[in-house]
């Protein structure tokens, strides 16, 4: 009785970490840039960092479907809304509005391209570049390595340990995510969500460094438009 109940347990454990589960995180070659998936619409999260720049934004599908661009045939191509929260608040509604720069996304065999009219603050440099459509070589690609299930991106709004669960219960470790870090949220079980984090900092020892861990969902920041809510 006492082996059942425990796998009765861990049964709802599992269905309770899944339930909230919507779309597909995107992983690509390149772990500055992180992308999410619901029923074809696509928002996604630009950040890397080195000594002397930043180049960091978010992007959210502002089209109900792909528009062909004179040239670039083979590519789909999808209007974007590229954009910066504010450091009072990580809401979409209180982001820096004159960062609100308009783009484009084209995707090919998992290959993407972004594409700015303008580029965004602390970018166009080594940190990144998104000046250039295709087929021109200066234009950066990245490439799909793999889609997971996911719930959606969330943004950190202050420091947050992760945690393991063991037993039931949510144990502190001594790695943290600190303010506007970008995370995939994977699943949440309670009052705490499961998270995947790729370090962006181009000048460190261990850049791309991927953790993973428990922290806490209200110390997460949902910071996309309403009309593409992940």
């Amino acid at each position: 009785m006492r082996n059942l109940n425990k796998i009765i347990i861990f049964a709802l454990l599992t269905c309770l970490c899944r339930s909230t589960v919507a779309g597909e995180a995107i992983i690509f070659d390149q772990a500055n840039l992180l992308a999410f998936s619901d029923s074809g619409r696509v928002a996604g999260f630009y950040d890397s960092e080195d000594n002397k720049f930043s180049c960091y934004f978010l992007f959210s599908q502002n089209s109900q479907k792909d528009e062909k661009v004179q040239n670039v045939q083979e590519y789909s191509v999808t209007k974007m809304l590229t954009f910066v929260p504010s450091d009072s608040s990580l809401e979409f509604e209180e982001r820096y509005k004159q960062f609100d720069i308009q783009g484009l996304l084209y995707r090919k065999n998992g290959e993407w391209i972004i594409r700015t009219s303008r580029p965004q603050a602390g970018c166009g440099n080594a940190t990144g570049v998104f000046e250039f459509d295709p087929p021109d070589i200066r234009a950066e690609n990245y490439i799909e390595s793999k889609r997971i299930p996911a719930t959606g991106i969330r943004l950190v709004n202050t420091k947050t340990f992760f945690y393991d669960l063991r037993g039931g219960k949510f144990i502190a470790r001594k790695g943290y995510l600190t303010k506007s870090n970008g995370v995939i949220v994977l699943r949440t079980y309670g009052q705490f969500s499961y998270v995947r984090f790729a370090d962006p900092r181009a000048n460190a020892t261990d850049s791309g460094r991927v953790s993973t861990g428990w922290v806490r969902s209200a110390n997460l920041v949902n910071p996309f438009p309403p009309t593409s809510r992940q």
